[in-house]
């Protein structure tokens, strides 16, 4: 049985985490597992990015005084009793479009609860954080069209170095702010302080978080190790080749809705993580997505029994080799507990 391992010094380790609403729990999960097999590995991390709701458990891992001990209550924070309770009023206003689906006040309370008042600047980790703002000074307007707004993607994160673009370095603002602005999915969630889910650009927030490391000064593309989580991989697909489909069945089909929305969800996630394993040298990425069935539940109980049933059954075995063999700990010192 190991101890807790230490790090190869000439790593940058980054840990991405997918937006995917309760699918974030697959993410912890994977993690709970590589941790209990490699005792160290997590505490290891330089940068964790996320988006939607894994932004919430990146900001949990990071404000942790070592990501390992954020593990369960990231998790637990999701078992909430309540979280996604609703009034009746709060129904019927979904229900005719009016509202959003889920309010947000009792996400607000679980994250005080874990995050309390906590900042940007008070992390022990630096985290790349995407939230999309609706109503922006527009980014190339002259002195006399200082009036001129339009929606941006924004980063946050608290890496210093050269800011550029939509990028920010706030380090007053609450960790709680952040989550609940990168995860305010549009419909589902209320808009929260202008911003809306940072899944809308970034589903996958690696690209990010190498944008910013790069940018920064702080390593080079050899130097990098990226370690990306999905929420679980549907394997959804449409049979089709050359019907002539409209919004009924892109948007209203019962047995697959939404299908246009998730087809780019999944389009930006591989496309990302495509663009990474190109730019990276090989074998500084992996990947790591288990497959999961496309409905794993009527209501949250069933979803996370589903999903922790799916996350113990999925193979580490090349996860693992991974870890050895990367430098991402040292390799005498990577035996399995």
């Amino acid at each position: 049985m190991a101890g807790e391992t230490p790090a190869s010094p000439d790593k940058y380790r980054i840990l991405s985490l997918d937006g995917g609403g309760l699918g974030t729990l697959v993410s912890l999960g994977i993690l709970k597992r590589i941790e209990q097999e490699r005792p160290g590995f997590l505490d290891q991390v330089q940068v964790v990015a996320g988006t939607s709701a894994g932004a919430i458990s990146a900001l949990i891992l990071a404000a942790a005084l070592r990501p390992s001990e954020g593990l369960e209550a990231a998790r637990n924070l999701w078992l909430t009793p309540g979280l996604f309770s609703r009034s009746l009023r709060d129904r019927l206003g979904a229900l005719v479009g009016r509202t959003a689906l889920v309010p947000n006040e009792a996400m607000a309370r679980a994250l005080t609860g874990v995050l309390g008042r906590k900042t940007l600047g008070a992390l022990h980790r630096h985290v790349v954080i995407p939230a999309f703002q609706l109503d922006a000074p527009a980014r190339r307007a002259s002195m006399d069209d200082q009036a001129q707004h339009a929606w941006r993607p924004r980063v946050f994160h608290n890496i210093r170095g050269q800011e550029e673009g939509g990028s920010s370095v706030k380090e007053e603002v609450l960790l709680v702010d952040l989550a609940l602005r990168s995860s305010a999915t549009p419909i589902v969630s209320p808009v929260y302080q202008g911003y809306v889910d940072g899944g809308l650009f970034a589903v996958n927030p690696t690209l990010m978080a190498i944008a910013q490391v790069m940018g920064a000064g702080a390593a080079t593309l050899n130097d990098l190790l990226v370690l990306s989580l999905g929420t679980g991989n549907t394997m959804s697909h449409m049979k089709g080749y050359n019907e002539s489909w409209g919004y009924a069945r892109w948007l209203l089909n019962l047995r697959q809705p939404m299908a246009l929305l998730a087809a780019s969800i999944q389009a930006n996630v591989e496309a990302i993580d495509f663009q990474t394993r190109m730019l990276l040298p090989r074998g500084n990425v992996l990947r790591v997505d288990p497959p999961m069935p496309f409905n794993p539940g009527k209501n949250v109980e069933q979803q996370v029994a589903t999903m922790d049933h799916h996350v113990k059954r999925f193979d580490l075995t090349q996860t693992l080799e991974w870890v050895d063999t990367s430098g991402w700990m040292s390799p005498h010192e990577t035996s399995p507990r």
